[in-house]
This record gives structure tokens, sequence and C-alpha cells, in this order.
């Protein structure tokens, strides 16, 4: 299936373009209402002429169980009460990425469809469960899957992964021979410390050392890119700035919406680091 950003869909690394806007978001969690949101400000952003691109930086399956939505379940640590609506969501980004600029990165719950481990969040096997929802669609958004990237760059210095920088391949290059399959049998404490996937995909927190290494491995242009921004973890008050090199956004799963948080970059521009970015400028509230 041809899609509006076909350099980028079954690579490792997603190379962005140097104009336009660049909206990015983290971990839906099959969150519908948050992810229309997003195709609202994408829409808003392509009415206004200023060329939109959105990376969802993985995780757009696996939510709430249904039981959690009873009267008096909702444990206040996951936010906003919300109903799971995976398929919905997947089924319609799915269709959206053919037409639109928008690319969603591996996450590690997506990547348990694709050759990861069995995760557990919900349910005692995500994967298991939500496959089976999909019916007749499973064998084609499972291979819609397939093709996230790893990893997304922009020449304006911007690095995005879904987990922390806490590893990298050498080169682009490298990152190009690395493979999702074959993770089936790993245990979760496996895939932290197994390579590249397992680091990218799992890591919650990165030294500045490991995040400077994937800057370096990831430049365009011979200078290394200023900052890594991803997601994994939860940043109750909507992002955290780490160093001068990192910055963990929350913009859906376990959040209040007055702090469900995305970036909104200039691609044109050029980050020094991630001191760059600023509340109210690059750093917005998705439910302003």
């Amino acid at each position: 299936m041809k899609r509006a950003l076909a350099r980028s869909w079954g690579r490792k690394v997603a190379i962005l373009p140097n104009f336009g806007v660049l909206l990015v978001s983290t971990d839906l969690h099959g969150n519908l209402r948050d992810y229309l949101r997003l195709i609202d400000l994408y829409e808003h952003e392509e009415a206004m002429g200023n060329q939109p691109i959105l990376v969802l930086t993985g995780d757009l399956v696996h939510g709430p169980h249904p039981d959690l939505n009873m009267p008096g379940a909702w444990p206040h640590y996951l936010g906003t009460p919300y109903v799971d609506e995976s398929r919905a969501l997947l089924t319609h980004f799915e269709v959206f990425t053919r037409t639109a600029r928008a690319i969603a990165l591996m996450g590690n719950h997506d990547h348990a469809h694709v050759g990861g481990p069995v995760v557990a969040k919900f349910h005692d096997d995500e994967a298991a469960v939500f496959d089976a929802a999909l019916g007749h669609d499973r064998s084609r958004l499972c291979r819609f899957m397939s093709t996230f990237p790893l990893v997304a760059v922009a020449p304006c210095g911007a690095v995005l992964t879904h987990g922390a920088p806490y590893a990298t391949a050498e080169s682009l290059d490298a990152f190009e021979r690395l493979d999702y399959a074959g993770y089936e049998d790993y245990s979760i404490q496996q895939m932290y410390s197994s390579d590249v996937v397992g680091g990218l995909l799992w890591a919650r927190s990165a030294r500045p050392h490991q995040a400077q290494a994937l800057l370096a491995a990831t430049r365009l242009d011979g200078d290394p890119n200023a900052f890594v921004a991803f997601g994994h973890d939860v940043v109750h008050e909507g992002y955290e700035v780490l160093g001068d090199e990192q910055i963990c956004v929350s913009t859906s799963y376990g959040l209040q919406d007055e702090n469900k948080t995305y970036l909104r970059l200039d691609l044109s521009e050029r980050y020094r680091s991630v001191r760059d970015l600023r509340p109210g400028h690059e750093i917005l509230s998705l439910h302003s």
C-alpha cells in the first residue's frame, strides 16, 4: 500500500524533510479522543499552509481493560478516564497515512505483534487479546505495524524514539540492518539489555553520553543532532527536560487532560539543544 511518506515506511530510520511543521506525540494506547485531537491539529496546520508532518512515537495500541470503565473502578494514576479503542485508532491511522504526511514509530506494545515479547499491562498477553479483536483485519494491520520505523531524524536536529536513547547503532546504515523479528521468547529484562531494538523500545532513562552517542550516529550533515524526544515513561506534568539532550513527553496515556503535551517543531530551523524548546511555543498542551 503506497503512503504519503513512502520513503519512511519499512525502514528503521525515517528521514524527515527540512521544511514544514513537525507534530510529535507519544503513547496513545488506544485513546481515540486524543488521537483525533492530533488529527484535528494536523488538519489545522494543513489548512494554514504549514505543510505538517505528524509522528506518533509508538504504543498506538493496548488500552485499559473494560472492567476499569465500570463505575468507581478507574484508578487515578491512569489519568482522565477513557475506553480502549485501539482497533478504531489503528484502522483510521492506517487509512490516514495513505494521503497524509504521518508516520508512527515502533513502540514496545506495537512490537509485540511483529516479533516482540509478550507484554502484560491490562491482560496477561496484550497482543493475543488485540489480535483476536482484529479478526479478519489482523494480518493487514500487523503488516502495517511491521513497517513502523524505529527512529525518526529531522535536519532541524531532532531525533525521535519510543523509549529513552539508551542504545544506538553505529550509523544510519547500521540501523537499517536491524530486525524486529526473533524476540518472542525474550523476557522484558532481557529486552532492556539485549541490543539496539530492545534498548530503544524499553528503556525509560538514559545517561547523557548514551543520548549523545545516538545523536552522533544519526547525524545527517556532519554535525550531531541536538536532542532526542521520546515517550514510553509517564511524566504526569506532561514533559521533563533531561540535561541538554533529552525530553520525555507524555501526550496521552496516564495523564489528566490538562497536562497532556505534544511538540510542535519548525523543520526549517536548527535547534542547538533541548533548551531551545519553549513552553507555549514548541511545547504545547494537547487540549488547550
